[in-house]
């Protein structure tokens, strides 16, 4: 009889055991199909280390985060990831789900280390692993920003030869894009051109491209090109002025680094040299205003 309680108690805590599991985890489909994050639109990416790393408790935040309603916040959000190029890779529930994994994993440190530091300082680590992704959001998009305006003039010239040449604009992107290097700018090119395959017209392909990258020479650019084909006029003519207009901005900006340059080396200036010139100059005097002898 004991036996059959005892096996009867086994098989109970087995079955809520299997049911509590089921009601965490998520189900395997879903979980095979976050094993292979791909972009719809072709371009061969791949979402960020941070998102494949704690790809399990995504999922597992993930139904939690679709409930929350934030709508301005999920804008905010939405545009960062659109501004990082990840908008087909990464969604906004996962993105919120990755703060959830983050506020639980700086939690167990500020737990771990409470004996170590002050309470109130323990505290301030799930507040820091909630707003990390602000920090990690607001730096990737400066960065690849920075990378996309660095080729920028170069693609820029490239383009302007091919269709002036006689290549035709899509045509002279495609060939530009395949012989360029794994870069941000390179992947936007391989998404209007996907778009551009699967039926969107030039003009809200390149719109499209404004938007994403959010840099006002794109803006300035996509502007000239859909005027350009609106009123017939030559696109290679638009891409030249754009190259040239281009071109002299970066003389202007390269002008106003080099002026700022000069008035931030005063400050090394003045705590290290200029003390360093006055000891070579009035250190014999001030020695032989001392001991009366010279040197």
């Amino acid at each position: 009889m004991t036996l059959i309680v005892y096996f009867i108690v086994f098989l109970l805590l087995l079955i809520a055991s299997t049911m509590a599991f089921h009601t965490v985890l998520p189900d395997f489909d879903k979980l095979r199909l976050s094993k292979r994050f791909h972009d719809d639109l072709g371009a061969g990416r791949k979402p960020p280390s941070l998102f494949t790393t704690f790809r399990l408790p995504i999922l597992l935040f993930e139904d939690f985060a679709s409930t929350l309603q934030l709508p301005r916040k999920r804008e905010t959000w939405a545009k960062g990831l659109q501004a990082l190029g990840l908008e087909q890779l990464v969604t906004v529930d996962q993105l919120i789900a990755l703060r959830f994994t983050l506020v639980v994993i700086f939690s167990i440190y500020g737990v771990v280390l409470a004996q170590m530091l002050p309470f109130v300082f323990a505290l301030l680590f799930p507040i820091f692993g909630w707003y990390f992704m602000d920090l990690w959001l607001r730096d990737k998009v400066r960065e690849r920003k920075k990378k996309i305006l660095g080729q920028l003039p170069f693609v820029l010239d490239t383009l302007t030869l091919s269709v002036e040449a006689g290549l035709e604009f899509t045509a002279a992107i495609a060939r530009i894009a395949n012989q360029m290097d794994p870069s941000p700018l390179r992947d936007e090119l391989m998404i209007f051109l996907r778009q551009m395959q699967l039926g969107t017209s030039r003009r809200d392909a390149l719109r499209a491209l404004g938007a994403r990258t959010d840099i006002t020479q794109i803006n300035s650019m996509v502007t000239a090109l859909v005027q350009a084909s609106e009123m017939g006029t030559s696109i290679g003519v638009a891409l030249r002025t754009q190259s040239e207009i281009m071109s002299a901005v970066r003389f202007t900006e390269a002008e106003k680094k080099g002026a700022e340059a000069s008035q931030k080396l005063l400050i090394p200036m003045m705590i290290f040299i200029i003390p360093a010139i006055m000891l070579i100059l009035l250190g014999p005097t001030f020695l032989q205003y001392i001991y009366g002898q010279g040197l």
